[in-house]
């Protein structure tokens, strides 16, 4: 156990002699010893030993139990021939190994490897030996695309050989990330795409496809989606250019990666049928760049119902993420399909009443009776009502979030919201969403210069028991210069925590209903702002104690 310890040499050598497992992860290794005899080691731990950058030739020569290898976030370049030895191993991580550009073909020879992850290297193709790891039930990788003369050179015309996955016939896992404007991906995807469908043992992938089409060939070929078995999945679809600086902050893009299941369509046109199906399975949703697309609820409103993330962004066409009336249209259709099936043959007739026993449940009365009802006749149609996470930036055109009535739990889980620079956004809240919005934690706009205030109603002359967004705790305001009032006077967020406000210069009236917490522990602004703002009965003096100047 020498992990975190701050090591800049290792142990003694016969130190590692009998060590069955050895932890040296985390400390400052730059040298490793030349060749220590470790018959009964089976685990290896050196991750995040950044300054590590080579591994002696004959370093493996005497590991022969050797079953797992972390060399995960060390500067090494390759691997030395000497991995050929371990005979025994069974798990190979190099994850995050940015210097890592040659994977040897030597690595063929580990006929009992399990799990190989690349993710997140430079190597820049897979030798054609690793289609003789059959027993891989793992394998991620990066693949790196060379652009300089010099290093193009060193890269094969190939980046995945024909017949690599599909010899590796026990893959739970696959993950293949390559760089987008990688041409020798775009040669190859269709085969690949090919090789991926016959992966019988797939329950988690990230791919991507530069092309609807491969899309639609991965869903009518993969027996994963003609019964949908896939418990997690990631996938890109659509070309998209690498960019030096991207406009999604780092940790949006984390949120993105926390959920199981999450679809990325960039640079798209119209709304594929093989998106929407996609979709219907999706907790993720990642929409930039679309070119046509007016409102989020254009994929239609039953196949973003188990969205728990949605990130959208640069959608130039979009005015609203969702109408309401989508909803009803959407209803309307699906009974008049049902309609439609009532005057089918008799055959049909029968097969239409066994769908309709699926679509009714038995129900119990209070006196221990039952009866029938059916689903269909249920509740109206809950829109987004698994959303926590909703994520909106550099939207020219949107104007408000949601069009038409909204019904019970609709948005109801929804825990973060944020808007990014929106010019022509004039309304985020109406009454009708504030009644639904009881677990929201978080709200932050910004550079959304037409927003007036957040709540957009007129204050009901009736007494309320209970204020709105009661599970609110943060606010951030910036960049709104047509902000005049937080809340328009009316009693929202009685557990908010945190307040900031910067370049908000026509916001010069506060109400103490607006900031009335009594778990209110800091409001930042300018200095300048803050003391020239007035308030209608004064203002308390606790404000002061809490209030934290932004050093500009």
């Amino acid at each position: 156990m020498w992990g975190g310890l701050g090591l800049t040499e290792t142990p003694k050598e016969e130190d590692w002699e009998n060590a069955k497992k050895i932890y040296l992860m985390d400390n400052e290794l730059s040298v490793l010893p030349k060749n220590p005899r470790c018959p009964v080691l089976s685990t290896l731990f050196l991750q995040r030993n950044y300054k590590l950058r080579t591994i002696p030739p004959s370093f493996f020569d005497y590991m022969p139990a050797l079953q797992i290898l972390n060399l995960s976030r060390t500067g090494i370049k390759s691997l030395p021939d000497s991995i050929l030895r371990l005979v025994s191993l069974k798990r190979l991580f190099l994850n995050d190994c940015h210097c890592f550009m040659i994977l040897s073909p030597k690595v063929g020879k580990l006929k009992r490897l399990e799990v190989l992850d690349l993710e997140g290297t430079d190597i820049m193709d897979l030798p054609k030996e690793i289609k003789e790891l059959t027993n891989l039930t793992c394998l991620k990788v990066s693949l790196y695309a060379c652009m300089s003369n010099g290093r193009r050179a060193m890269q094969s015309d190939v980046v995945v050989p024909c017949g690599i996955i599909s010899a590796l016939s026990h893959l739970e896992e696959l993950m293949i990330t390559v760089n987008p404007d990688d041409k020798r991906w775009n040669a190859c995807v269709e085969a690949i795409v090919t090789e991926v469908c016959t992966l019988q043992s797939l329950n988690t992938i990230e791919f991507y496809f530069p092309r609807v089409e491969l899309v639609r060939h991965y869903l009518l070929s993969s027996p994963m989606w003609v019964h949908p078995s896939l418990s997690n999945f990631k996938f890109v679809v659509g070309h998209h250019v690498q960019r030096t600086m991207s406009r999604l902050p780092r940790d949006v893009e984390f949120e993105l990666e926390r959920w199981e299941r999450c679809l990325k369509y960039i640079n798209g046109v119209a709304v594929p049928r093989e998106i929407q199906k996609v979709l219907q399975y999706s907790t993720a949703f990642f929409l930039e760049r679309h070119a046509t697309v007016k409102k989020l609820s254009d994929f239609g409103i039953g196949n973003i119902k188990q969205l728990k993330c949605c990130v959208v962004g640069e959608c130039n066409e979009v005015e609203l993420i969702i109408d309401a009336t989508d909803a009803h249209e959407e209803e309307s259709e699906a009974d008049a399909h049902e309609g439609d099936s009532e005057t089918d043959t008799h055959e049909e007739d029968n097969e239409a009443g066994a769908n309709e026993e699926d679509d009714e449940v038995e129900a119990c009365r209070e006196d221990g009776s039952s009866e029938i009802v059916s689903k269909t006749s249920s509740a109206k149609t809950i829109v987004l009502g698994s959303l926590e996470y909703l994520y909106i930036y550099y939207m020219k055109n949107l104007r408000r979030i949601w069009k038409g009535p909204v019904q019970p739990k609709c948005l109801s889980l929804l825990k973060f919201l944020t808007l990014r620079t929106c010019p022509q956004l004039t309304t985020i809240f109406t009454i009708g969403l504030l009644d639904n919005l009881y677990n929201l934690e978080e709200l932050i706009v910004e550079d959304c210069p037409s927003i007036k205030t957040l709540v957009s109603c007129k204050i009901s002359t009736e007494p309320k028991t209970s204020d709105f967004l009661p599970s609110l705790k943060r606010i951030s305001l910036h960049y709104m210069p047509g902000l005049v009032s937080i809340s328009s006077g009316l009693h929202i967020a009685p557990r908010l925590e945190w307040l900031s406000f910067y370049n908000c210069p026509n916001l010069k009236h506060l109400l103490i209903e607006e900031v009335s917490s009594k778990d209110l522990k800091k409001i930042k602004g300018e200095w300048n702002w803050w003391v020239a703002l007035k308030w209608r009965c004064g203002r308390p003096s606790y404000l002061d104690d809490i209030f934290v100047p932004i050093n500009i």
